[in-house]
């Protein structure tokens, strides 16, 4: 009887002390449940101001991550493995529509997922990518990380397609839609530019230039 009335006991115990450790789980979530979200929209806001830099304001667009329109474009462009998230509207300071902000991702880097924000100017009619910055990235060090580096980065700066996707090359860029691979990291570099030219099928897309 005594073994049976301390096993109860031990089993009370356990209990209390799963209860209070949810309890107080769940109030330290509460408390930094607020400061973590603020301080991802800092960061959001913070990166498109940094890819869209004459920008003034932003809209963000409801339900794009899930319009079957877009979704089949990013498909027939044969952007596999790569969606995009969001967007985002970019305004001047008279209220003007100058293009947006697009975050895409790629599910084929070697490290896995790479997710990165894109501006895209459309004042001019024909979309000019401004810059692209990354959002996840979790390559090799000194090897796809190198992604982040302004060498392969800034190729991206003020990068303009025409009518067509940006395509990376092993020998030396020679036409304007085209960047330098990164040496020994072919697959974050395909990564990459897929994510980037989903960002240009969505605006391609919004503009109603999708075929």
């Amino acid at each position: 009887m005594k073994k049976e009335t301390t096993l109860g006991h031990d089993i009370l115990i356990i209990t209390l002390i799963t209860l209070v450790a949810g309890f107080l789980l769940g109030i330290v979530h509460t408390v930094t449940a607020g400061p973590i979200t603020a301080q991802q929209e800092k960061t959001r806001i913070e990166t498109q101001r940094a890819v869209f830099p004459d920008a003034k304001t932003f809209e963000a667009m409801d339900g794009i991550d899930s319009d079957a329109g877009l979704i089949a474009a990013i498909e027939e462009a044969g952007l596999t493995k790569t969606s995009v998230k969001a967007v985002d509207v970019a305004y001047d300071g008279t209220g003007s529509e100058i293009g947006y902000v697009v975050t895409s991702m790629n599910k084929e880097g070697y490290g896995g997922e790479i997710e990165i924000m894109t501006g895209i100017s459309t004042k001019d009619g024909e979309p000019v990518i401004n810059s692209i910055a990354f959002l996840t990235l979790s390559e090799t060090a000194g090897m796809g990380m190198k992604a982040d580096l302004p060498d392969f980065k800034d190729q991206f700066i003020n990068l303009t397609p025409g009518d067509n996707f940006v395509e990376y090359t092993k020998n030396g860029k020679s036409e304007a839609y085209e960047v330098d691979a990164i040496s020994g990291s072919t697959v974050t570099t395909s990564a990459v530019t897929k994510a980037c030219n989903a960002a240009l099928v969505a605006v391609r897309y919004l503009e109603g230039g999708a075929e």
